[in-house]
C-alpha cells in the first residue's frame, strides 16, 4: 500500500492540474490562447449540441447518413424487423428522435401500434434510435 501511495497521489495531483487547467464552464475561455487556432476557436460562437440555444434541426432527427446507419443497424441486430419498410423504420425513428417527455410516450407507443410490435421490437426501434440522434434527446 505504501508503494502505491506516491504513485496515487501523482495521479491525483495531474488530474486535479488537468481539470484546472480546462478552466471551470462558466469564465467563458477567459484564458489568452497563444495559437492562431485556439484564438479563432475562442472568437467564433460555438454552440454545443447539447446546449439549450442550438438549432433543434441541426442536432435531431435521423438524416442522411443517421438515417442509413440506424437502418443499417436495425437490419443487422434485429431480423425480426424485417417486415417492417425501410421508409416506416427511418419515419417512426425520425419521430421518436423529434419527441421529447410525454409526446416521446405517445409516439413510442404510436410506433408499437402502427407497425405491430411487440414490447420488445418497440424498445428495441427506441433504444436504436435514441443511439442515432446525435444527443440525449430523450433526457
Amino acid at each position: 500500500m505504501r508503494k502505491r501511495l506516491p504513485l496515487f497521489a501523482a495521479c491525483l495531483a495531474l488530474a486535479a492540474f488537468g481539470a484546472s487547467a480546462c478552466g471551470s464552464s462558466d469564465d467563458g475561455g477567459s484564458g489568452s490562447s497563444s495559437t492562431p487556432k485556439a484564438a479563432a476557436s475562442e472568437s467564433a460562437p460555438v454552440t454545443a449540441p447539447g446546449s439549450p440555444s442550438a438549432s433543434p434541426a441541426d442536432v435531431r432527427g435521423l438524416k442522411g447518413v443517421a438515417a442509413k446507419l440506424y437502418l443499417k443497424t436495425i437490419r443487422d441486430h434485429y431480423p425480426d424487423l424485417d417486415r417492417v419498410s425501410d421508409d416506416e423504420l427511418v419515419a417512426h425513428g425520425d419521430a421518436l428522435c423529434l419527441a421529447q417527455g410525454q409526446d416521446l410516450v405517445d409516439q413510442a407507443k404510436k410506433t408499437k401500434r402502427e407497425l405491430e410490435l411487440t414490447g420488445k421490437q418497440a424498445s428495441r426501434i427506441l433504444g436504436t434510435a435514441h443511439g442515432m440522434c446525435g444527443r440525449n434527446a430523450f433526457g
